[in-house]
């Protein structure tokens, strides 16, 4: 008679992790968010404490979850290739990452000229609404993440899932370029020129929508070379 195998505890704990992942990636908890409470997870998952608690701080070590003591474990990134290229992005020149998203967005926001749903363009619209009002507002601690996220539900409109999870490692960028170029022009400049691009991928045309993204990001690299002096390195005139 055979002994059945009993489960390692190793085993179980990458089993966890993948369940873990597996809620990150899906939106069920997104960035951001709360995880649910220690003893909710243990009846659902019917593994031991211990066994959760490794799962979890291997996500910790990674740095898609963080523990804060006295508030719980929060979501900090969909995935570990993210944490990987925001720490890397963290520590380079604005001017290469904002290179990197010009590489990025124009080509993504051609795309999307073609494969954008009526839900993706919705989603657009409310977003440079919500920035025309932080704009007129001088307010950029507002504007600043709202087109950060705009400029992601841009790259999300092209439908590619490679350019979608690329971009999400290098969007720091964004909210730094903005909060920079607002002491030298007004923010409503910001919310113009997003919505050339929105409006470009509102009617389809994929020519104009690479264009406003290429304009609109030179103008952003040539007012960070103006500020740190490296246009000779960049080549941007």
């Amino acid at each position: 008679m055979t002994t059945p195998q009993v489960p390692q505890r190793s085993a179980l704990v990458q089993q966890v992790i993948a369940i873990l992942k597996s809620n990150i990636a899906s939106g069920a908890w997104p960035v951001g968010s709360r995880v649910p409470l220690e003893a909710d997870l243990l009846a659902q998952y019917g593994v031991s404490r211990v066994t959760l608690r490794q799962a979890v701080q291997s996500l910790v070590h990674v740095g898609m979850l963080e523990t804060i003591q006295g508030s719980g474990t929060f979501v900090r990134a969909a995935s570990e290739l993210d944490t990987v290229l925001a720490r890397f992005v963290a520590g380079e020149d604005l001017t290469y990452v904002l290179e990197a998203r010009l590489a990025i967005e124009a080509q993504a926001s051609e795309i999307a000229a073609t494969r954008a749903t009526a839900e993706d363009i919705s989603t657009l619209e409310a977003l440079l609404d919500k920035s025309r009002r932080a704009a007129e507002g001088d307010d950029v601690n507002i504007l600043a993440p709202l087109s950060a996220t705009l400029h992601q539900a841009i790259v999300d409109a092209a439908q590619n899932p490679v350019l979608s999870r690329l971009y999400r490692g290098i969007d720091e960028g964004i909210e730094r370029s903005v909060r920079q170029a607002s002491a030298h022009q007004p923010l409503t400049v910001f919310v113009d020129e997003h919505s050339l691009i929105v409006e470009a991928i509102k009617s389809g045309d994929g020519a104009g929508a690479a264009a406003a993204a290429r304009a609109h990001l030179l103008g952003a690299i040539r007012e960070q070379d103006d500020v740190s002096g490296t246009s000779a390195r960049t080549g941007v005139k």
